[in-house]
């Protein structure tokens, strides 16, 4: 007999099989999003009640004090979705279950469903809830900072003629990357780095400037941290925002002895994105990186990924 009752947070990671024991028809994933929702706590958007009531022949909440409807679906990225829950709950498993990355058109595949557009905008919503996810923490300690470039498609830019090469193409994505860095403690390093990686962060960024590197590290790097960049002028202010900057010269022969863990995470993210998607548009590759760094942050978690994946995709507020 199926399993209507999965429990969030579960210890165990799921595999395909298992999904599909947990999650059998819609019904079942309508128990779970319920039992979610509930336990994260439901504010309603009218006068701010927290008290509701569930109403089972609608499949809704009704706020007990104005009275107001909100349905499941209701301030989470499956808000105005069309797609049948089960859809968004197997897009969120596939998504995660693995490593490697999963594009649409497999997705598509997988799920059976008929049109692409939706399959590809679910995707790029879960992608969304896993960047607002990680923009919450900070990196601490040592810090890995570096900068590189993404080859990006846009067909109207790409209609014009004699467009600029090299730094700044428009054929390229300025991307800034932070990776936490720690000294690594073991005496066998053998196929081993010299450290030991952490969290990481890649952002998108319209200019490489002094000013635009420093209101995102601002955000992302806690203030007691040190950073360890190469000779760019850009990062020249870093000094005064984290209590050490060690700016360092570094040869491009030198650069993966150097920053080791920030360019083994720019070349795993560029394989990764060219070898699945081929090419990507550059409003969406944020998405893309978010994606990646949230599989990277979580890739000793004992707990499945589907779990938090949920629990991102349930509690931020998207209305």
């Amino acid at each position: 007999m199926p399993n209507f009752d999965y429990q969030l947070n579960s210890k165990a990671k799921m595999n395909l099989l298992e999904f599909n024991d947990y999650f059998p028809t819609e019904e079942s994933c309508q128990l779970h999003m319920r039992k979610g929702r509930e336990g994260a706590g439901i504010t309603c958007k009218r006068c701010g009640g927290t008290k509701h009531y569930w109403v089972n022949s609608l499949l809704r909440w009704e706020c007990a004090g104005c009275k107001a409807c909100m349905t499941l679906k209701s301030g989470t990225i499956m808000e105005k979705s069309h797609l049948p829950l089960r859809i968004w709950y197997m897009g969120i498993h596939l998504m995660t279950a693995t490593k490697k990355n999963i594009s649409a058109l497999e997705m598509q595949r997988q799920t059976k469903w008929k049109r692409y557009e939706p399959i590809w905008y679910m995707m790029h919503k879960i992608r969304a809830s896993m960047g607002k996810r990680d923009s919450r923490y900070q990196l601490k300690n040592a810090v890995e900072a570096d900068d590189a470039f993404f080859e990006v498609v846009d067909l109207e830019r790409d209609k014009d003629k004699g467009l600029k090469r090299g730094r700044g193409s428009e054929k390229q994505a300025s991307v800034l990357i932070m990776v936490e860095s720690a000294p690594n403690p073991s005496q066998d390093k053998v196929y081993k780095k010299d450290r030991v990686i952490g969290y990481a962060k890649m952002l998108v960024m319209n200019k490489l400037k002094a000013k635009d590197i420093d209101q995102e590290v601002e955000l992302a790097i806690h203030p007691e941290s040190t950073v360890l960049t190469d000779g760019y002028k850009g990062y020249a202010g870093l000094h005064d925002i984290v209590s050490d900057h060690v700016p360092m010269i570094v040869l491009p022969k030198e650069a993966s002895i150097m920053l080791p863990w920030a360019h083994t995470v720019i070349s795993n993210a560029k394989r990764g994105l060219l070898g699945i998607h081929h090419s990507i548009g550059k409003e969406y590759l944020q998405n893309y990186l978010s994606e990646f760094c949230y599989k990277l942050n979580r890739r000793y978690f004992k707990a499945d990924l589907f779990d938090r994946a949920i629990v991102a995709a349930i509690s931020d507020v998207w209305y």
